[in-house]
């Protein structure tokens, strides 16, 4: 393996972006929309519906979806939500995406949880994988070199390379992570589709196999690749932690079928209209890493600490749904103000659990970060005890939450009038008339219904209720971790004395 010390290869950058930026004078590091749709013209491999896509941008169930993202980029240009989006690189002065800074301070890690609810808010938090998501794993293994560098010293050189170029560059990551579902009694080192390092060579390591989920990536510019903790019998040549571009040869991305058809109007489907995170199973055949980008191999040390190196993605992915909580609550009481059904004691309960599930939520966030401490290599982190129990209350009580705003909704959902039927000279009149609302008209209360069905019972909801889950991670691991970290020690030792428990 190389020595990261050593000079840089020529090219390597290019490995990452496929396309240089156009620098300006000022904002150099932070990209506009325009130059983010065209950093992804990029000879990627993407397939969607058996058909080979030589343009992600124009392609109809990924265009609108990018078009959401690049809103992203150019909001950090406008002066309203420039501060919340962007912050000055200590180290070098330069004004950097914050979702690429290192935090160092409970100030920096307040002004994360201001550039999330920014992007929660441009988005309606429906992309579990926003642009502010991608550096978490180059930051967690920054936060966690202490654990590392035992086995790999050379590590903290490259994720600090690779962070610079993610600041550089304003890039988009997703995640490789997921292994592909298959026969759990196989072996591990008998499953074809295990990625695995097939040949290593002196400037890098050829990479074979499948990984499942990669939300986004189609719509990104690079992906880190990760491994989840490891099974009896992984081979070491699966313990791979690196990051590759979206183009890379012999990658390829199979798109699942689109939750959303690119027909819809904003009126019809103002979440919808919008696009989706497009997820896939990506391919590996034989794809070229460099040394430089491959920040652990062969470590099994590295591979059984994932839950810890994955703690800073945990928190921003519970700030999200807490900043998506706030919008619930909300939607709960419009629904009631719209019907006149606020006066009703049992719809007040119900708009009231709505809001204890918002409150709680983010009054965990909140704990979290107050309660934050750094690592050891200095890198300030929430608390994670904090953060794990607002997971699990996030996805515990989420099922609850949307049967709560269908219910509240009433025939509101199912008895929603299309645009096109409400444009009808000849109904739309009629349909003013019958249909009002609570201090609304009729055609606006549709609109209302019509963002709750988006929110909810949509294909898109559907799917997005399914990500939350797995991106959260499961119920029943989740109480495993807190059952793990939560520390009952003190309360234990008091209640041994005041008992007089020897």
């Amino acid at each position: 393996m190389r020595h990261a010390a050593e000079p840089m290869p020529a090219g390597i950058r290019d490995y990452v972006v496929s396309k240089s930026l156009p620098r300006r004078p000022n904002d150099a590091n932070l990209r506009t929309g325009p130059e983010f749709r065209e950093s992804l013209r990029d000879g990627r491999h993407v397939v969607v519906d058996g058909r080979d896509v030589s343009d992600v941008t124009a392609e109809p169930t990924l265009a609108r979806g990018i078009d959401q993202l690049a809103r992203y980029f150019d909001a950090q240009h406008d002066p309203a939500t420039r501060d919340l989006l962007t912050a000055i690189e200590p180290g070098t002065g330069e004004r950097i995406s914050t979702a690429w800074l290192v935090p160092r301070s409970i100030e920096d890690l307040w002004r994360y949880d201001a550039m999330i609810k920014c992007s929660t808010a441009l988005s309606f938090g429906v992309f579990g994988r926003p642009p502010d998501y991608g550096p978490v794993k180059a930051i967690s293994f920054v936060a966690w070199n202490h654990l590392v560098r035992k086995e790999e010293p050379e590590a903290l050189d490259k994720i600090l390379h690779f962070l610079r170029v993610g600041q550089r560059n304003n890039l988009t990551s997703a995640d490789i992570i997921i292994d592909v579902q298959t026969d759990r009694k196989q072996p591990v080192a008998q499953r074809a589709a295990r990625l695995r390092v097939v040949e290593e060579r002196k400037d890098g390591v050829l990479v074979s196999g499948a990984k499942a989920g990669n939300s986004v990536l189609a719509q990104g510019n690079i992906g880190t690749i990760s491994m989840p903790p490891p099974q009896p019998g992984m081979p070491e040549e699966c313990m791979i932690w690196a990051a590759v571009p979206a183009n890379a040869p012999g990658m390829t991305l199979l798109l699942r079928e689109g939750v959303t058809n690119g027909r819809e109007s904003a009126e019809d489907h103002p979440i919808d209209a919008h696009g989706e995170e497009a997820d896939g199973l990506l391919i590996f055949d034989r794809v070229f890493i460099p040394w430089d980008y491959v920040f652990s191999y062969k470590n099994r040390a590295t591979a059984e600490i994932y839950n810890i190196l994955g703690q800073f993605a945990f928190w921003k992915i519970a700030t999200r749904l807490s900043y998506r909580a706030e919008i619930f609550a909300g939607a709960a009481q419009l629904i009631v103000d719209a019907l006149g059904t606020d006066h009703i004691p049992a719809v007040r309960a119900l708009v009231s659990e709505v809001i204890h599930y918002a409150a709680t939520l983010r009054g965990m966030m909140t704990a979290a970060i107050e309660q934050a401490k750094p690592t050891e290599s200095g890198v300030m982190l929430p608390d994670h005890v904090f953060v794990t129990a607002g997971r699990l209350h996030s996805i515990e009580a989420y099922p609850r939450i949307m049967q709560i705003l269908r219910e509240l909704s009433g025939q509101g959902l199912i008895g929603r009038v299309p645009q096109a039927t409400w444009d009808r000279p000849d109904f739309g009149p009629l349909l003013d008339a019958y249909l009002p609302g609570h201090k609304l008209d009729g055609r606006n209360k549709n609109r209302l219904f019509n963002l709750v069905w988006d929110m909810t019972c949509s294909p898109s909801a559907m799917r997005l209720a399914l990500f939350e889950n797995i991106n959260a991670t499961p119920a029943p691991a989740l109480r495993e971790e807190l059952y793990r970290v939560y520390d009952r020690g003190p309360a234990m030792a008091a209640i041994r004395a005041r008992a007089g428990i020897g």
